[in-house]
This record gives structure tokens, sequence and C-alpha cells, in this order.
């Protein structure tokens, strides 16, 4: 399946091998690289000022005819990554935990998942499905929220910051053109509404 086309959620927190054979001859100065090479075997985790991101934890060799994934050596001692931003046209698959040798990742992958723990606040927001139809998919804490006054609406991204019983918080990231009296960087509540174009997130402004 295209990294497109996957939901955040059978990304993060899991390991997928990346087919990937452009980028493994550029990792030779890090990792074990050899000519039949075919991908990487990553870690998906959420930077919050990137988005989406993978540690790479070593390349591997794929076969599809004979349904095999070899994984060569790693290096515990240099981080490497690639933001999904880069990545989005290419094909992966998610590995089952209990696959042999994910093991041997195990401190790495310790230390992304400390350095990049969200808080209550933004996990929360990450388990809100309702959100998914506008969050960008590079960047899941991101949404894009509409400024709507009179007939006129115009598209902002926001960042996500909390949910209040009846509406969400988030921050503007993107100086509004036509919704005067907001700002990047300002504090905006908004709601989810349903209508024929699908689910999408809102805020009516004063006329």
């Amino acid at each position: 399946m295209l990294l497109k086309e996957m939901n955040f959620r059978d990304i993060v927190d899991k390991y997928l091998y990346i087919d990937a054979v452009g980028m493994t001859q550029n990792l030779g100065s890090i990792f074990e690289v050899t000519e039949d090479a075919t991908g990487v075997l990553c870690y998906g985790y959420i930077d919050a000022q990137a988005g989406i991101t993978f540690e790479i934890l070593c390349c591997a060799v794929h076969d599809a005819a004979k349904k095999t994934l070899k994984l060569l050596h790693g290096n515990d001692e240099q981080l490497a990554k690639i933001r999904l931003s880069e990545l989005l046209e290419a094909q992966a698959a998610v590995l089952p935990s209990e696959m042999p040798r994910l093991s041997e990742f195990q401190s790495k992958v310790a230390m992304v998942q400390k350095a990049y723990k969200a808080d209550e606040a933004t996990e929360a927001m990450r388990q809100l499905t309702s959100l998914d139809p506008a969050r960008l998919v590079t960047h899941p804490d991101i949404v894009t929220v509409y400024l709507v006054r009179g007939d006129e609406a115009e598209a902002a991204y926001v960042l996500l910051k909390e949910v209040r019983e009846v509406n969400i918080i988030g921050t503007l990231l993107s100086e509004p053109q036509a919704a005067t009296g907001l700002h990047k960087g300002d504090e905006i509540s908004f709601f989810l509404v349903r209508n024929e174009k699908g689910i999408m997130c809102m805020k009516v402004l004063d006329k």
C-alpha cells in the first residue's frame, strides 16, 4: 500500500518496511547496504514540529517472489530519519511487532519514544477519529478549518490543542487573508459539521 493511502494510526508506533531502493544507496555511511537492498526498516512516530517521521533502523532486502524480508545490520550510534512528506508515493508494509530481530532495535526505538512522547491532551486529540477527514496526511495534529463569514469561507491550517464539551481549540498556523480580525498564532475555537462534502471543521465569524 502507498504510504499516502495509510491512516496515520497504521504508521505511528509501528515498524514498517518501506520500498525505497534509491534511498538505500545514500545510507552507506550509516548502515550496512548491499547491492540488492530494496528498502528500509523504519519506526514511525509524530514529530510535533515536522509531522509524521520515520526513524530508519536498517536497510533491508525484500524478495517479493519468495516473500522474504532480510534485515541488514543497523547502527545504534547514529540516528537517521526521513519525513512522510518525502515518501508519500512509496510502497510500505506494517510488520508484526513479534517479527524476529525487531527486538535488536528496541533501544533506539525507546529513545525515539521518550524524545517524542506527547502530552495527554495531544494523545486525546489523536484518538478522535471524527477529525480524521480534516487532518493533514503528513501531520495529523494539524487540521483544515474553514473560517466562515456570511457566504464566504476561507481555509486555514490549525494546530489542535484540546477538546472541550462543545467545541475544539487550536492555534492558527497561517495568516487569514479574508477573515479580518484573526491572525497567525491566535487561539480559536471551532466545531465539526457534516454536509454534502462530508465532515469538516468550521468556525463561524461575526459579520
